[in-house]
């Protein structure tokens, strides 16, 4: 199988809802370039058009990842999703930023200053993870990346003037509620684990750049769990609110 084979099967998995097999050693990517060119070709494969992207790291300063988001899966507050048209629903609570203006590759590395002076508005989210292989968890690092890191729709707040709250707004531990069916799904210790989440933007903006993509002021750059990943098995209403950012809502049908 070759990477193009494997960008193919993602696309008809995600058309035919028929999740994808076990995969061979040989079809994995080998390495995280193949991986994100995968994610290009499945873009390009569902129609080309980008609406937002995940991105994360799994401690302070660690390594970064990311993968865009199909503009059809990227859905305004409040939403209704059908359980049924996912292979799994797992949610979680997330804040996002939209940056002000289009920023493209320019030939150099951008600082963290440049970038931050660029973010526009501060939105919550709430990202249903999914994943197009049959034996997720149990799937390589890589082939869960070239499978736009395991999302599988994201649903988005109302957005808020980043300048207006740059120096109030917690960004690492700020108050948060998320609820199914009125049930708390917030830990004891919730936290995104990377830390400050515009901390990963400098990772975005530098990644896309180098890739020669140019990012548009409409995505919506989401930034990792603060309450970790819940599954749910049904049909239920989801609510989530970030203190200082408002409220976002799906209704799972």
């Amino acid at each position: 199988m070759t990477d193009h084979d494997l960008a193919q099967r993602l696309v008809l998995a995600r058309r035919q809802h028929r999740a994808i097999d076990t995969l061979p050693l040989d079809s994995l990517p080998p390495d995280a370039a193949t991986a994100y060119a995968i994610q290009q070709a499945v873009i390009a494969g569902l129609g080309g058009e980008t609406g937002a992207w995940k991105i994360g790291a799994k401690a302070p300063g660690g390594p970064a990842s990311g993968a865009p988001i199909p503009a059809a899966l990227t859905v305004a507050s409040p939403a209704r999703l059908e359980h049924g048209s996912f292979f799994r629903v797992l949610l979680e609570l997330e804040v996002a930023f939209r940056f002000a203006e289009p920023i493209a590759p320019h030939g150099q590395a951008y600082a963290r200053d440049e970038v931050l002076a660029r973010v526009g508005s501060v939105l919550p989210t709430i990202e249903i993870v999914d994943s197009r292989f049959a034996e997720w968890p149990n799937v390589a690092p890589l082939a869960q990346l070239a499978d736009a890191q395991n999302n599988g729709a994201l649903v988005t707040g109302h957005a808020v003037s980043y300048a207006s709250i740059a120096r109030s707004f917690d960004f690492v531990s700020p108050e948060l509620e998320l609820t199914f069916d009125g049930k708390s799904l917030v830990p004891q210790s919730p936290g995104n684990p990377a830390g400050d989440p515009r901390e990963l933007l400098v990772w975005f903006v530098n990644h896309c750049a180098a890739m020669g993509i140019t990012i548009q002021p409409d995505w919506i750059i989401t930034t990792g769990s603060y309450v970790g990943a819940h599954r749910v098995d049904g049909p239920g209403t989801v609510y989530g609110h970030i203190d200082g950012l408002g409220e976002v809502e799906v209704e799972l049908t």
